[in-house]
């Protein structure tokens, strides 16, 4: 990215206060990581038309501030058409948790990965990837590597997952595409080499490999506490 976006994201993740998702996956996205289509909205009549533009089936998500496990709140709609779902979700949602919500296309098929960023005391920060989505903590299949690293050295981390197989698709799933895969994680290793001294945490989970290419859809992002 340009000096400016670099000095940009670091002034604001310098001042400590968290991120929420959109804001997370615009930090992606300015390094190259392929983020979906987006709107946050904080009324029905702004959720409706989202979803109308968006077309096809949407995900609706709460983006009220504090909630990062969105799921286990019952803050996830997905694959929501037409106008009374949405609309039955978004109230659902507005009356338990508050009106700010993220509305975004479903994301296409294809295996959920996690690239991740973690800081260890001896390395600094590090690079994390591994079989992804919901089960990322049951499976434990993930590795670490030093930022900033090639779409070569990327590809040698995905094929040494215990889960590599996955990506070639079982049961009906599609193949996904390595190269592009690859080629995001070493993007990602870039963002952490450059700003991983103001970040504490930071996971795109899931990302989604498919046969078109990988996709980041969720990203949490936790800046270093100032002192």
């Amino acid at each position: 990215p340009e000096s400016a976006v670099i000095e940009h994201w670091r002034a604001r993740l310098g001042s400590g206060a968290p991120l929420d998702e959109a804001e997370g996956l615009a930090l992606a996205g300015d390094f190259g990581i392929a983020v979906p289509e987006m709107a946050i909205v904080e009324d029905r009549a702004a959720v409706l038309a989202a979803a109308d533009k968006m077309g096809g089936p949407v995900v609706l998500k709460t983006a009220e501030a504090g909630i990062q496990h969105k799921s286990d709140v019952g803050g996830v709609h997905l694959g929501l058409m037409g106008a009374d779902a949405v609309g039955q979700a978004y109230d659902d949602m507005a009356e338990r948790l508050g009106p700010r919500c993220l509305v975004a296309p479903m994301a296409p098929a294809g295996t959920e990965m996690v690239f991740g960023l973690i800081q260890d005391p001896q390395f600094g920060p590090l690079v994390l990837v591994g079989t992804g989505g919901i089960f990322v903590e049951v499976l434990k299949d993930s590795l670490l590597a030093v930022p900033p690293f090639d779409i070569a050295f990327a590809r040698s981390l995905i094929d040494r997952l215990k889960g590599r197989a996955l990506l070639d698709g079982v049961r009906g799933r599609p193949a996904a595409d390595i190269d592009a895969l690859a080629d995001m994680l070493a993007r990602f290793s870039v963002l952490a080499a450059t700003l991983g001294a103001t970040i504490s945490e930071l996971d795109l989970n899931p990302v989604i490999a498919g046969p078109d290419g990988a996709l980041a859809v969720d990203a949490l992002v936790v800046p270093q506490q100032t002192t």
